[in-house]
C-alpha cells in the first residue's frame, strides 16, 4: 500500500488573474506503508535538530522563506531560514519517499477554460492539478499491481468539489481506494514535506519564467532545492503533463 500526502502552493482559488501568484503547484509525497513509521520517526527526530521550534510549530515553507514580523522564525536571519529549509529538503531526501507534482499556469488555464467551457464556468486549478496527480499515481500503482490512498491538507471549499469528482475519477482508475482524507498539516509530517516541495516547484517556475525576482542568493537557493527534490521523481520528465495533452480531464467537469 502506498500513501500520498498532497499540499499546494500559489492557491488563489478561481482568481486566475492574480499577478502575485500566477502559478498553482500541487505536490504529492508518496511513502510505502511499511516504511511509514521509520520515515516519520526520522523526520520527527531530525527536524528539531534544525530548529528546536519545530517540535511545537508546523514547518510551513512560505513562513520560513519570507518570515512575517509575527512569525516565531523572524528572530532568525533570512539566511539562517534558507539554510534551515535546505536542511529540511535534505532530510526529506532521506525519508524514502517519492514525488508527484503538477503545475498550472493560471493565464493559460484561464484561456483553456474559456475555450473549452465558455465564459460562465469557473474551475479551481486545484481540481485540475489533483486530477493529474490522481491519474499519474493510479497509473503507477496499476502498473505495479499496488494500491494507494490520498491524503490532502484540510483546505476549505475544496473537499466538497473533490468528492464530486471521485465518481468520475474512479471510473477507469481502480487502484486508489477510498475517497480523499483531509488532515491537519500541523499534525502531519508528510503534509509538511509536501508543502516544502510545492513551494520550490512553484518558486522555480516563477523564477524561470520571470514572474518573480529575488536576490541572487534566494534565486540560487530555489533552483538548487528544486533540482534536489526532482531526484525524488526518477521519471519526472514523463510527469510533466500539459493541459494540451490532458484534455481528457475536461470530461470530468462536463
Amino acid at each position: 500500500m502506498y500513501l500520498m500526502y498532497a499540499d499546494e502552493s500559489g492557491n488563489t482559488g478561481t482568481d486566475l488573474d492574480n499577478k502575485q501568484q500566477p502559478i498553482f503547484s500541487l505536490a504529492g509525497i508518496v511513502i510505502e506503508d511499511k516504511n511509514w513509521h521509520k520515515a516519520n520517526e526520522l523526520f520527527e527526530t531530525e527536524k528539531i535538530k534544525i530548529y528546536p521550534e519545530f517540535k511545537n510549530y508546523e514547518i510551513h515553507a512560505t513562513e520560513l522563506f519570507n518570515a512575517p514580523k509575527s512569525s516565531i522564525f523572524k528572530k532568525y536571519s533570512w539566511e539562517s531560514n534558507l539554510q534551515a529549509l535546505e536542511k529540511i529538503v535534505d532530510l526529506i531526501l532521506k525519508c524514502d519517499v517519492s514525488l508527484y507534482y503538477s503545475n498550472i499556469y493560471k493565464p493559460d488555464f484561464k484561456k483553456h477554460l474559456l475555450k473549452s467551457f465558455g465564459e460562465n464556468i469557473k474551475i479551481d486549478p486545484y481540481l485540475y492539478a489533483f486530477s493529474i496527480n490522481y491519474y499519474n499515481f493510479n497509473e503507477d500503482l496499476s502498473r505495479n499491481g499496488d494500491y494507494g490512498i490520498i491524503f490532502n491538507d484540510n483546505l476549505q471549499n475544496i473537499s466538497q468539489s473533490i468528492e464530486m469528482l471521485y465518481p468520475k475519477l474512479v471510473c477507469n482508475n481502480k487502484n486508489i481506494i477510498e475517497k480523499s482524507f483531509y488532515l491537519d498539516s500541523k499534525k502531519n509530517n508528510f503534509i509538511q514535506m509536501a508543502d516544502i516541495c510545492a513551494l520550490y516547484l512553484n518558486k522555480y517556475i516563477c523564477i524561470r519564467d520571470n514572474y518573480c525576482h529575488y536576490n541572487p542568493i534566494k534565486e540560487k537557493h530555489c533552483i538548487l532545492m528544486y533540482e534536489k527534490l526532482l531526484t525524488l521523481c526518477s521519471t519526472y520528465e514523463n510527469k510533466k503533463m500539459t493541459l494540451e495533452n490532458q484534455m481528457s480531464i475536461d470530461d470530468l467537469f462536463k
